[in-house]
């Protein structure tokens, strides 16, 4: 099931998501004693992060993972986890999976996570869901996590990229079949820019866009603010 919700701003946006987000998070630890949440970076993936910080969350039972990670070293001011904790400082108290940084080669990186990523929640190529929730932004590309159109990547948890159309060019990402392994997943977009990208994914059947490719098991959701709903 997909559903769009519009809004009148990205501050209205992101409270209600938010609001959303924790309500099925808070679900999810009633009945099973653990959530498991993937974040994302970009300007409405860090401003959600101070509307989460604000929902009460139990997070010693929260497993949180970013989608994707910029390959600089640990405390680089361009990792998405640098900046999500900037905006939401209470986070290190959840169960924080962190990608490598860039003390090591990238592939030999994206080897080591994806073989923690099996320790902890089975072969990717399992049928059930894995995450709670995936809240992901979009690029004016349609890319989504560090997933960008026309790039390939083998079957695994993670994926690396050694060329991203937008620096720094060395990311490591969760893969397609990664993402598509959440209950839920929610969108992020706002401005004309992303207006037809957001259409072709939200739309088109045969859109080929990297945000056409992740959808979640049971619910896919929009959250998107005048200017994109009016292009829908």
């Amino acid at each position: 099931m997909t559903e769009v919700l519009a809004f009148e701003s990205d501050s209205a946006l992101t409270a209600q998501a938010a609001a959303d987000i924790a309500e099925l998070l808070k679900t999810a630890i009633e009945a099973r004693g653990n959530a498991r949440l993937v974040l994302t970076g970009g300007t409405l993936g860090i401003k959600i992060l101070g509307d989460l910080a604000k929902q009460n969350l139990d997070l010693q039972n929260l497993d949180v993972f970013f989608g994707d990670e910029r390959f600089v070293a640990r405390d680089h001011a361009d990792r998405n986890e640098h900046q999500g904790l900037e905006a939401w400082p209470e986070l290190e108290n959840a169960k924080l999976h962190r990608f490598p940084a860039d003390d090591q080669q990238l592939v030999g990186a994206a080897q080591a996570f994806d073989s923690f990523m099996e320790d902890l929640l089975g072969p990717i190529s399992a049928e059930t869901a894995a995450f709670d929730v995936v809240i992901l932004g979009m690029g004016p590309d349609g890319h989504v996590a560090s997933l960008f159109p026309g790039h390939q990547h083998k079957l695994g948890w993670i994926v690396s990229e050694q060329q991203s159309p937008k620096p720094p060019a060395e990311r490591l990402s969760f893969s397609y079949q990664a993402l598509n392994r959440s209950r839920a997943v929610f969108f992020l977009a706002s401005g004309s820019a992303k207006a037809e990208v957001a259409k072709c994914a939200i739309s088109d059947p045969e859109c080929d866009l990297p945000a056409a490719k992740v959808k979640g098991v049971e619910l896919t959701r929009w959250y998107v603010d005048q200017e994109i709903s009016r292009a829908l």
